[in-house]
Formats: C-alpha cells, structure tokens, sequence
C-alpha cells in the first residue's frame, strides 16, 4: 500500500457489546480481562501475482498469525494518545487458495490498576478493548485484489480459555494478573486455515482509525503512530541448563534426558511432580512446555530471581544482612528470609497455571516471564500426561553489544559482564526499572540504561522513544511523570531533571537535532515549574510529590531530610545542574541569548546555594540549611553542580564519600559519586568503591540488584552504570562536540596497568587500548576517519590529530 494507512478506511472493531456494555450472558470472558479471537477469511488464485502488507493495533495486547503461523504480537508500550501499531510483509505467508488471517486480543481495559495487589499491569495504557487491521491483496500493479481492512466481514469469538490469577502474590501489582488457561476451552485450531468459523458472529464496527497528525475533531480515542522500535527479539527454544527436586535432590535419569532435548516423560493418572527448572542466570523468556494427553491435570510455574530462605540456616550463603526494612520497602516486607541461591530455598513468586485440554499442545504464556528460578509442579488428572519438552525461548529487545572491554582486573571484567547483562534485562518495549517486578520505565532509571545502551550497541532508538514518551507523560504543570507510559501517576521531581539529563546524553551521542527541537518545550516546563517552586533565595524548597533521591536506610523511603520543609542542597543542586545542562543544548542550537540567560540564573544560584549548604566546621554540605545532616549523595551533587570550588572539593574529600557521619547512598548515587570523585581529581580511586558490586557477583547473581539491603529486585537498571565508568573514564572515551563529532580520550589509570576496549558512535568505533610498561604509558587509539580527536595522557599532556589511528605514550611520576 502506497499510501500511508489509518486515514479514514480501517475502523476498530470488537465483539457485539462495542464499548458501552456489558457482554450478554454467555458472551463475556469468564475472567479479568475479556479475550476475543478474530479471523478474516480470504482466497487467492494467483499467487505469484499476490503481495500483502498489513498494519494492525489493537487495545489492549494482540498475538497474530497468518494461516496458523505466528507473526508478531504487540503494540509496543504507548499512551492512548500516541498509540503504536505495527506493519508486517505477509506476502511469504500467503498460499494459492484459502489463506487467514488471525489474533487473539486482550482486552485490560476493565480491570483497574491496583498497587498493593494484581490488577492490569500498570505499564500498558487502555482505553477500551478493540481491534484494527489495514491492508488489502496487490497484485504486482499495485491494484487492489481482496480489502482485508477490519470491518463486519472479520468473525470474532469471545475466548473463555484464557483466565487470569494473581496467586501468591505479595511483591505488588505491577506486572498484571498471570495467566490460568484451560486449553479444553480454547477452540482447536482457531488460527488454522481448516477451521471453521461460520458460527462466529460478525465483528462490530467501532469508530474509524485516526492517524495522530490527523486528528481534528477526534471519532477515536487513539492516535495511531509507527512503531518506533523494531519488534523484540524472540529465540527458538532452549532448554534449561539445571533442574532439581524441590528441596534439591536430584532428578530421574529420566527427567534429565527431556530437560537435555532426549527424550519424553510420561506421568500417571495422579502422579505428583515438584521440580525446580534452573536457568543459572537471570533471563527473561517464555517458558514452554510440549505435551499430549494429560485431561484433567494442573500445571503450575512459578518464577523467581532466587530462592528465599530463613536468616540462620546452616551453611547457607544469604544476601546482605538481616535489618529493619521499614524504609526500603512498600506493601510487604519479609525481614524473617533472605536472598539465596542454596536449593534448600523456597521458590515464591507469580505463577501460571495450565490445565491441559489432552490434545497435542504447547503451553507458553501470552506475555514473556522473568526468572532464573521456574517452580514447575504437575498434578496428572485422570489420563497420562505425555510431557515431550520443557524449554524457554528468550527475548528482549534486540540489542546487539559491540562495545568491548578488558583490563588487567578480571573483577573490573565481570563487572562489566553483569552490568551488560542487567542491561539487557532491563530493556523490552521500553526500558524497564526492573524485569522481574515492575517492569515500568522509569527516567531515573532510563537516564543511565539508555546512555550504557546507547554507548555499547550504537542503537539509540529505544533511548529515542523513552525521551519521547517521557514528554508525552506531562501533567498540566509541567513535570514529566517518574515512570511512563503508566496507569497510575507518579510524579517525583527529581525525575523530570533526569529526563533533561538523559535528552542530553541522548544529543551528546547522536547530534539529532531535530528530537531536541521537539523536546526543548517540555525541558522549559520543567524548569519553569521549578522556578514556580523555589523559596526567597530562588532554591527549590518544599517541594510537592514524592521527593525520593536514592534509596538510602536513614531516610523514610529515600527522601532527604529538610525535603518537606524547605530547601536541600540535593535538589538545588539538581536544579543548578538542569540550567547548566539545557544553556549547552541551547547554544549548540544558536539560540545564545536563551543559554546565557540560564547559564547566569545557574552561577547565582550556585552562589547562594553554597552559602546556604556548606558548613565550615563540618569541611562538607549539610543537606538542609543549618543541617546537621550530611549525605553522600548530597556532597557527590555539590560537587558536580559545581557549588564546590578547588578548594571546598579538597576538603570534602578529607571525608567523602567513606565518613560514617554521611549517610549511605545505594547503588544510583555513585552514578553521581563516580562523577564528583572525577572533579575532585580522586577518580583513581574509583575501583576500591566498587565493593557493593563485587559483592552481587560474590553471591552468584547474575545482574545487579535494586539497593544494598537486597530486598526486592535482584535485576535492576539503574545499577549497571560502572559500565560507563570504564568506557567514559578507564578507556577515557567522550563526545566533545555532539554525535561524537569531536572526541575526547582522557583515560584513566584507576590501579590498572592494562585496559583496552571500545564505544559506539554514530561515525564508527571508537577503540582504545593502554598499558604501562616500565614507568611509562602507552596509548593507542582509533577513531573514525575526519573526526577530529583530542587526547590527554596522564601526565597532562594534550594531544590533537583529525581521527584515524594515533599512538602516544608519556612517563608516569
């Protein structure tokens, strides 16, 4: 289709009741949400004359097939105003005859978000359940052969298959109801061309499709848009590397040849089976499972990070140390177990449930998992259960790492590993806070995945569409929404200035332009509802919504001291930043008279800021006026927003960021810390700080958890910022000039005497390799043709050249 779609053809459609009813007895979902299956019939006689391209969305969730084959599911994350839909080439699916098309479409949209229990899952965004398709059969003219477009000539079937539970449940209700499917009740072969769907009724016309740009008087709640990422990666299936019996016996000779790809299991009429499938490492996939037979028999897999287990067990390896978790947690807090990956630990978690209809089947659920645990435990009604595999398929979104490093610190390397590693979990549709209990994007999260992704994948377009929604998300005074796209608000302001930080990590690594232009508004909203909230000396104070920084223990859920009742140097310094940060945009715009008017409001307020924070006897800056208080994270912020001089950054750094008077940050703050070392000229330290992060790894743990009392996430994102230690400072690698138009190497010697490695830019890569050798440093760098890079060894000495390979080396005092 030449033109492009959604301009007053398609229309949504859904099951007789539309949007204002409720379904007829007998017609609705027997469950949280409502399931509709849909299918459109259609012959083709020449087929070598037949190409089709189709777009379809749907509300709230659709896996499609064309003639029984999977081709995608979707939409990607969005909002109802900016609502994604996708476009797939079917044209090698299609066959001479009878072809179909099909999907299965979930509708959340009357099921509430709930915080402290299973609801919908608070990421998707829904208006109401409904389905669209455009397309139609061409024939290699271009002529129109067979419209396909949704409209009554597409049947639909209400599913009463697919249930939803949330049994277990005690970690809050992020994720949205799991799934309880009774295959007995889902149509046999409803997807196949063979099927017979004359008894299906006629879909309802809903409202036509509307194009974004092309909404004036709207007839649709959605604006429909392009994807803006491609489609997540999804592997064929794997098998489990390890599994055991509960408890942590071994398993049958038997059960090792299925779990190995050997072999079958059968299991009699009311036999038991109580296993743990071990990935070895975190992953998030679709669990799935082939069997036959089996009428009657309960399958349930539960999913878990790791294994809890009581505080004392003998032997046992546990993470971090029993204390009060009055401030780190929400909801629920089990301060009695911990972390382990012992097997006399207990599974817990979310589960599936899956009834077998005793036909050939496969069960994998509609929406992917994450775990390296999955309790699989099997009671065998009254026909044998023939279990012919048990696998997973991976998926995420489909980064490919490029970047490199390797040092002379094999911890430094593992660090590097698992950082990369939690990355990747923590990148789906969107960037995710966490994979395994939120999966929500969060922009002080997104703020250091995007910039890692973006550095050792060179693909900046999930960092692109986070920015963008992250605007989309502002409420009426400006402030961009913590976490986006999301049914429940939250707002914490410091999270609006992440997002400004992130736009321009983002300009920084690609030089685009015209997606700062776009977003330069909504980075004005910010700092103006700042200005809107600041005291007498123009600081921000008493600031509304929720004002976490970092999870610290001493603070009730992360908020600093003094937050509530006036001014701290934390978010004054945050804010100082901001100005600094959107007066450099700017001026790489032209627009000067905007970026000097910001820069001079930055350099009064960084002046009354330290006259108000910085205390003399204490050689550091209280966190509120007159403090006493004193933080890491709060000094770490002085530092880079510049309210320290040469002098006061040498006399905090008598005491930071190890005096047992600052209270501790957890794993986000050093992203700020690691940078105020750098400043002061104690970056060389950098290493013996990373103890917190070796520690994970000592645990076995795959990926880097949320916070040091290892409560909850043992996956999250905002902790793998090390990775850019190494590239920005170890390997020394920036952009001077936006899309790395100019390069800067300023490497680091940080203890090593080796460290090679390399970044991602829009020119090309950019590799970097240094050793020390009798005294001396030598450095060799490539960077791409005709960009011009600066180079300053450690000794101070500055070097230019314009790109290509470059050699240098300097004696070391």
């Amino acid at each position: 289709m030449s033109v492009l779609p959604f301009i007053q053809r398609a229309s949504w459609i859904w099951s007789s009741e539309g949007t204002h009813a409720i379904p007829p007895a007998g017609q609705a979902s027997p469950s949280h949400y409502q399931v509709r299956y849909f299918r459109r019939t259609f012959e083709i006689a020449d087929l070598a004359n037949a190409s089709l391209v189709i777009h379809l969305s749907a509300d709230s969730r659709y896996v499609f097939y064309c003639n029984g084959e999977f081709v995608g599911r979707g939409p990607a994350k969005g909002d109802i105003n900016h609502h994604f839909y996708d476009t797939f080439e079917l044209t090698p699916h299609l066959r001479a005859g009878k072809n179909v098309l099909a999907v299965i479409v979930l509708d959340m949209s009357r099921v509430a978000h709930r915080p402290a229990l299973l609801g919908a899952p608070c990421s998707v965004m829904t208006y109401t359940g409904c389905f669209v398709l455009e397309g139609a059969v061409e024939s290699a003219k271009g002529e129109t052969l067979i419209d396909l477009q949704t409209d009554a000539q597409w049947r639909v079937a209400t599913d009463y298959g697919h249930r939803f539970q949330n049994e277990n449940t005690t970690f809050e209700g992020y994720l949205g109801y799991f799934e309880h499917r009774l295959s007995s009740l889902i149509p046999a072969g409803w997807n196949s061309v063979s099927f017979d769907d004359s008894k299906w009724a006629s879909a309802l016309v809903l409202f036509k499709a509307e194009r974004i740009e092309n909404r004036r008087d709207p007839a649709s709640p959605y604006g429909l848009m392009p994807r803006m990422i491609p489609m997540l990666e999804e592997g064929a299936p794997q098998n489990f590397p390890d599994a055991y019996v509960n408890g942590g016996g071994e398993v049958s000779t038997e059960w090792k040849k299925l779990l190995a790809g050997h072999g079958e299991v059968t299991l009699q009429p009311g036999e038991k089976i109580d296993l743990v499938l071990d990935m070895g490492a975190l992953t998030t996939a679709f669990p799935r499972i082939s069997a036959s037979g089996g009428a009657g028999s309960t399958v349930r897999l539960t999913y878990s990070e790791a294994l809890r287990l009581k505080w004392g067990t003998p032997g046992a390896t546990l993470m971090g140390k029993q204390q009060s978790l009055a401030n780190l947690a929400s909801h629920f807090a089990d301060e009695s177990t911990s972390w382990t990956f012992d097997r006399r630990g207990k599974v817990t978690g979310w589960c599936d449930l899956w009834e077998p209809a005793g036909r050939e089947e496969i069960f994998e659920p509609l929406h992917w998992r994450a775990f390296r645990y999955v309790g699989l435990q099997i009671t065998v009604g009254k026909d044998p259960l023939t279990l012919k595999a048990v696998q997973q398929r991976f998926t995420a979104y489909p980064y490919r790492v490029e970047a490199t490093f390797k040092s002379s610190d094999a911890a430094l390397d593992k660090i590097w590993e698992v950082g990369l590693h939690t990355m990747r979990m923590c990148s789906h549709e969107t960037f995710e806070d966490c994979p395994h209990y939120e999966q929500m994007q969060y922009a002080g999260d997104t703020m250091i995945t995007s910039k890692l992704a973006m550095f050792t994948t060179g693909d900046y377009r999930l960092s692109r569409q986070a920015l963008y929604q992250f605007d989309w998300s502002r409420i009426s005074d400006g402030l961009t929404q913590a976490r986006f796209p999301s049914r429940l608000l939250q707002v914490i302001p410091a999270w609006s200035i992440h997002w400004i930080t992130n736009i321009k990590d983002y300009f920084q690594c690609t030089g685009d332009r015209e997606t700062l232009k776009d977003l330069l508004p909504g980075v004005r909203a910010v700092l103006d509802w700042y200005r809107r909230h600041t005291n007498e000396n123009g600081l921000p104070a008493k600031l509304p919504f929720w004002n976490i920084t970092d999870w610290c223990p001493w603070w009730p859920r992360g908020v600093v001291p003094g937050a509530d009742t006036g001014a701290t140097v934390i978010h004054s310094a945050q804010y100082i930043n901001a100005l600094d940060e959107t007066a450099w945009m700017l001026r790489h715009l032209g627009r000067e008279a905007e970026a000097a008017a910001l820069a001079q409001e930055a350099s009064e307020l960084r002046a009354k800021a330290h006259a108000i924070f910085w205390s003399e006897s204490e050689g550091l800056y209280f966190d509120q006026p007159n403090g006493p208080e004193v933080s890491q994270y709060g000094n770490a912020w002085a530092i880079v927003a510049g309210l320290a001089g040469e002098r006061e950054r040498a006399v905090i750094m008598k005491r930071f960021p190890n005096d047992a008077k600052l209270a501790p940050g957890s794993y986000f703050w050093w992203h700020t810390g690691f940078t105020a070392l750098a400043k002061s000229g104690h970056y060389d330290d950098m290493p013996k700080h990373l103890g917190p992060w070796h520690d994970s790894i000592g645990y076995g743990l795959s990926t880097f958890v949320e916070e040091n009392s290892y409560w909850r996430s043992l996956c999250h994102a905002w902790s793998a910022h090390p990775v850019l230690e190494f590239q920005q400072r170890i390997l020394g690698v920036s952009a001077a000039e936006p899309g790395f138009a100019r390069v800067a190497i300023k490497p680091h010697v940080c203890g090593l005497t080796h460290a090679t490695g390399s970044v991602c830019t829009p020119r090309g890569m950019i590799t970097v390799a240094w050793r020390i050798e009798k005294g001396r440093f030598h450095l060799d760098a490539t960077v791409p043709a005709a960009t011009p890079v600066q180079i300053e060894l450690p000794d101070g000495w500055k070097h230019e050249s314009a790109g290509g390979r470059v050699e240098l080396s300097c004696a070391l005092s």
